[in-house]
């Protein structure tokens, strides 16, 4: 089980490491049987404009919308399996990304409805989230090659290219991610030529991190990486600020961290075990 991870020890890391610029907060907790059945704990969360969270569970082909620790409604999937990806677009419609990449599905949040969209090349997912994305030329962006036949057991992909794009939507700069750099792609129609303040550097970024924040003033940013980990680094001081879970050894177990459109909070998973599941939420004080 994990260990219940207080806010009291994230001030003292943040007391040792500086000024830090992220705060944390429990929200509530849900039983766990009303959201998860039996079976390894993975998860994945999105988080829309009014703050409503889509949770779903790896074994239960459900995904619930959740909302000041109530269930609000659930979506039933058709396959069973764990989702890949899911995000809330501009309309606040969710998109389900199923394990496998060959469907995304989109959840009409007015009408209920879901339907089942075409997933042919990785730039789908993205020009489906927003209308920076949709007019964006993505495929003018330098893409990252997937060596199928290399790739880690518990990683598939059936693409032999990826992107890892993250949209500031406060000022529709698109960036890009992957080993060891951030890097600011522009918010033109077309990739422009890089200057030298438009790529960050820092070891602890892959490309199997998930982008939650970007402060483009401050050159700080907020990512989750797969080490179940969630990062707040600062590229110009060099400061970082550590939250861990605290996961047994043997145990599998994949939480997840999202942000919503207005990309000034954090919501996560911050403890979980057998009878509750607990949710908080993350935020970058300047």
């Amino acid at each position: 089980m994990i260990k219940h991870i207080s806010i009291f020890l994230l001030f003292i890391l943040s007391t040792f490491q500086g000024n830090s610029q992220l705060t944390s907060r429990r929200l509530f907790s849900i039983e766990t049987s009303k959201l998860m059945g039996l079976g390894h704990f993975n998860f994945k969360m999105a988080v829309n404009s009014q703050e409503v969270i889509a949770f779903n569970s790896c074994n239960r082909p459900v995904v619930y919308l959740i909302k000041g620790g109530v269930i609000l409604d659930s979506i039933q999937l058709e396959y069973k399996g764990c989702v890949r990806n899911m995000e809330f677009d501009e309309h606040d419609n969710l998109l389900i990304m199923d394990n496998e990449e060959t469907t995304i599905y989109r959840y009409n949040h007015r009408t209920f409805e879901v339907e089942k969209l075409p997933y042919t090349k990785p730039e789908d997912w993205y020009i489906l989230q927003n209308h920076w994305y949709k007019f964006f030329e993505i495929g003018s962006i330098p893409t990252f090659y997937n060596n199928r036949e290399y790739l880690q057991d518990f990683y598939y992909t059936r693409f032999d290219y990826s992107y890892n794009l993250y949209l500031n939507y406060n000022t529709g700069y698109i960036y890009q991610y992957a080993y060891n750099f951030i890097r600011k792609v522009g918010n033109r129609k077309t990739y422009m030529a890089l200057k030298k303040e438009d790529l960050w550097f820092s070891d602890r970024l892959s490309n199997k991190c998930k982008m939650l924040l970007i402060d483009l003033e401050n050159e700080t940013a907020v990512y989750y990486n797969r080490a179940l980990i969630l990062m707040f680094e600062n590229f110009k001081t060099g400061q970082v600020l550590e939250y861990r879970a605290n996961v047994p050894k043997g145990e599998a177990v994949q939480v997840d961290f999202s942000t919503n459109k207005f990309q000034t909070k954090i919501w996560g998973v911050s403890d979980f075990n057998t009878d509750r599941i607990i949710f908080s939420e993350w935020e970058m004080v300047k």
